[in-house]
């Protein structure tokens, strides 16, 4: 259940860390130079993975957060980025897609790693 009020304030290291992804506007640059774009394969983008980084971080966005690593972890998720590094040289925000591309790829083995051990 949710209460009424103010949610829990992030910490300034996180509210530094949110700020640069909060920018983001989805204009797709990142996924036009991205290699794993394509008719082949569908891979979510990495503007996509690092909303995801934005949102679970956010104490009212944690609530959600196993729905959104299981979408990593679908076959187009996480796992189809090939780290060709395109999105950050093409980001008009100079977003550091990469940071959130690494630290969700982190999240999402930790999340299945410990999914497998309450089987």
């Amino acid at each position: 259940s949710f209460s009424k009020g103010a949610a829990p304030k992030l910490s300034q290291e996180d509210q530094e860390y949110a700020y640069p992804i909060s920018r983001c506007m989805t204009c797709g640059c990142c996924v036009d130079v991205c290699p794993q774009y394509n008719e082949k394969i569908d891979f979510v983008g990495a503007h996509a993975v690092a909303q995801v980084d934005l949102h679970n971080m956010h104490s009212i966005g944690r609530l959600q957060k196993s729905i959104r690593l299981e979408a990593m972890m679908a076959p187009d998720g996480i796992s189809a980025c090939g780290n060709a590094q395109n999105c950050v040289q093409v980001c008009p925000k100079e977003i550091p897609l990469t940071t959130s591309i690494g630290k969700m790829g982190r999240e999402t083995t930790v999340y299945a790693i410990s999914k497998w051990l309450k089987r």
